[in-house]
């Protein structure tokens, strides 16, 4: 009997300890499987698991040394060693995408004793990605990343540059005329030469006599070019024809609307 009672106070003891450890460790993810979903264009990376979708904003994803290495940070994260045994994994059902994917896990109490842990994920690629957290694909029972190609990328952006180029290039027969036009002095004749003498041009000159001016009136204000008219022939006709040498003429008057 005795016995009996110490085992029953040993095995309450050990639920306080375990409500005490659960207590002291905040809400977060934990992560059992992952699943590699080929795609020409796009594949995904996705892990299962359970998630808490208020630490997705704090998800880290950071470029390694090389381009074909990236990691990602996940916050308040525990690995189910149950389903991932192997910390390392380097065989793949999908060829071609991935190469490498190490899980790496970071336990630390804080100076408040809660627990503090993160997962870190190493991924290594054959061919350089863009891997970005795919908010659409993720929820509280999965979490996705994206992997674009950033070759593919870069190619088709410089084939579109090169293709618009090519619509605004002037081919090269009328490129060559068109400079030569430019830079070449152009032949002038013994005719040119003469009216383009200033003694020549002083010569033809002639004073003008008579100014003709047409008046048109694109406002919305009625009659105005016939105001306009009237106020040129009474106000200044007579100071525009001195100071031209020449008599002012009316020759329309019209509205344009």
């Amino acid at each position: 009997m005795k016995q009996f009672f110490q085992f029953i106070v040993i095995s309450f003891l050990l639920v306080l300890f375990s409500a005490a450890s659960a207590l002291s460790v905040k809400f977060g993810n934990m992560l059992e499987r992952f699943e590699l979903v080929p795609d020409k264009q796009t594949p995904y990376l996705s892990f299962e698991g359970f998630f808490e979708p208020s630490l997705f904003s704090q998800i880290q994803i950071i470029p390694g040394d090389k381009k074909t290495e990236t990691s990602v940070i996940l916050p308040n994260t525990f690995i189910n060693n149950i389903f991932f045994a192997e910390p390392e994994i380097t065989s793949f059902a999908e060829e071609g995408i991935l190469e490498k994917l190490s899980l790496e896990e970071k336990i630390k109490r804080t100076k408040t004793g809660e627990i503090d842990s993160q997962v870190i994920l190493n991924i290594s690629s054959m061919v350089n990605y863009k891997i970005e957290f795919d908010a659409e694909k993720s929820d509280s029972r999965r979490i996705t990343f994206s992997m674009q190609k950033l070759k593919k990328m870069l190619i088709s952006t410089i084939e579109k540059e090169e293709m618009a180029a090519q619509e605004q290039t002037v081919p090269q027969a009328e490129a060559d005329v068109i400079f030569w036009s430019v830079f070449t002095p152009r032949m002038v004749n013994k005719r040119e030469k003469i009216l383009l003498h200033p003694v020549t041009a002083l010569m033809s000159y002639r004073q003008f006599d008579q100014l003709n001016v047409a008046i048109l009136n694109a406002s919305l204000k009625p009659n105005g070019a016939h105001r306009m008219a009237e106020m040129l022939t009474k106000r200044h006709k007579l100071t525009i024809e001195k100071k031209m040498g020449a008599k002012l003429n009316i020759v329309n008057i019209s509205s344009v609307r």
